[in-house]
């Protein structure tokens, strides 16, 4: 029986033995793939930072656009508004000056 008890702890042992190993070299073979996921990770968080910091620029960009665009339309209406006038005064055979330039064209 004292056999027995020392063959058993001994495959208890070797079963403990090769159970470590066997977890180390699992735990071994994962940490280069979460590196690479890791990386990815903080690369694709980065990429997507760079991405709304350029949407947040083009937005502002379009805001100044639309703006001038706005104020372009202004003016152009004020100049045909004004070229209404001059031509009626031409048309009703008034002599110099012309009308007083509007105001608001270079506001």
């Amino acid at each position: 029986m004292n056999e027995w008890a020392v063959v058993g702890s001994v495959a208890v042992a070797a079963v403990t033995v090769c159970g470590t190993w066997l977890a180390t070299k699992i735990q071994h073979k994962g940490k280069p793939e979460n590196a690479l996921i890791d990386q990815l990770q903080e690369q694709i968080k980065d990429d997507r930072e760079a991405r709304e910091k350029e949407t947040a620029a083009m937005k502002a960009d379009i805001a100044d656009l639309k703006a001038e665009q706005n104020k372009a339309k202004r003016r152009e209406m004020i100049r045909d508004n004004y070229i209404n006038k001059l031509r009626e005064h031409i048309n009703q055979g008034n002599p110099p000056p012309p009308p007083e330039w509007p105001d608001g064209l270079y506001d």
